[in-house]
């Protein structure tokens, strides 16, 4: 018989057999939850991502992007944004989205990602990890980040013409972030008032695009996670980006300097 056997007709031996289990599983989901809060504590620093964008720097090396295109940038919104260049045609997109990222964290790598690209145009999508993570930021961090981050790529000593357009998608409530939607909320209505007092500067409005007949949000446009898009809803904000791009940006496109045929040539997708 083996010694490490618990004898069936002793109860004690089953009960710390029992406690041994328990403290093996507590155990588990404590190392499972300081992972966890390991890894939201980590991501808020722009240092967590360098591998990121030590990735697209390579990807520019092996296929440098063209001048003059429409940069897409942020977090996780634009990173799993898998149709991005399909739904945008024929504007020509360079997409740059990465983790998690906060505002911060954009303007962190915006003269490696953003910048040398010399865009015409930057998208912005952050804002949500700002306010959702461990100790999320309030709506009025979110606004300074933003303006620090316009700041830097409309700079005061470049003329209008030559200073990228910015557009700042607004935060989109999730089902999964519901706690935080009146965050998102005034958050965004901040945002537009920056947008609207700098000069270049627009506000997509991309959270009203979501919401159902009632006021409420259709659940039926993010994936069973309820924080991402699913094809659909990337399929319904893109739509309005791309019309409002192909408005403000068309004319700027079609006479801007290009060693390819102009893409605004190219029949534009229905909606």
């Amino acid at each position: 018989m083996s010694l490490n056997r618990v004898d069936d007709r002793d109860p004690r031996g089953w009960r710390r057999a029992a406690l041994r289990a328990a403290a093996i599983v507590a155990g588990l989901v404590v190392i499972v939850f300081a992972f966890l809060v390991y890894v939201l504590l980590a991501s808020s620093d722009p240092v967590y991502w360098a591998g990121d964008i030590a990735e697209f720097e390579r990807l520019d090396i092996s296929n440098p992007p063209e001048k003059n295109q429409i940069v897409f940038a942020g977090g996780g919104t634009i990173r799993q944004w898998d149709t991005l260049e399909q739904t945008l045609a024929p504007l020509p997109v360079i997409k740059r989205g990465f983790g998690g990222a906060h505002v911060a964290h954009v303007t962190a790598y915006a003269p490696r990602i953003i910048q040398p690209y010399e865009p015409i145009a930057v998208v912005i999508s952050a804002g949500a990890d700002d306010l959702a993570d461990v100790g999320g930021k309030p709506p009025d961090q979110v606004e300074a980040d933003m303006a620090e981050l316009v700041a830097l790529l409309r700079p005061a000593e470049l003329r209008p013409r030559d200073a990228p357009q910015v557009y700042i998608l607004s935060i989109t409530p999730s089902p999964m972030r519901s706690a935080r939607w009146l965050a998102f909320a005034q958050a965004n209505t901040q945002l537009k008032a920056l947008a609207d007092a700098n000069a270049g500067v627009h506000f997509v409005d991309t959270a009203s695009l979501i919401a159902t007949d009632d006021g409420q949000m259709d659940e039926s446009l993010f994936r069973w996670d309820g924080l991402a898009f699913n094809e659909e809803g990337y399929a319904v904000i893109g739509r309005a980006i791309r019309q409002r791009l192909m408005v403000d940006l068309g004319d700027r496109l079609r006479s801007a300097p290009s060693p390819t045929v102009d893409p605004l040539d190219q029949a534009v997708p229905a909606p």
